[in-house]
């Protein structure tokens, strides 16, 4: 997999699975896009293209609530994306 962007925001669609609808080349790019762009439910993660991602996965950084606000509540994100029936696997972006 080849990665873009060292952050990504990925949003739930049909069928539960998961789609990269905004690659940031920095961690402010990217909290302003969740803040004021992105849609409730959709989630930023850290990928393998960041120099501190010694995993290889991408990494849970925060999503947005049903209220406009961003939170950092992996288990939260996870309770929607199961309630949405959606398999969380990512695609590279």
């Amino acid at each position: 997999m080849e990665w873009t962007g060292p952050f990504v925001i990925y949003r739930i669609v049909e069928n539960g699975k998961l789609e990269a609808v905004f690659v940031a080349e920095d961690l402010k790019k990217a909290k302003y896009w969740l803040s004021y762009i992105a849609q409730p439910g959709d989630a930023l993660y850290q990928t393998p293209a960041h120099p501190r991602n010694e995993t290889g996965e991408p990494k849970y950084w925060s999503h947005k609530e049903t209220s406009g606000k961003s939170v950092n509540d992996e288990g939260g994100w996870k309770n929607i994306a199961e309630d949405q029936n959606c398999v969380i696997e990512f695609c590279s972006a």
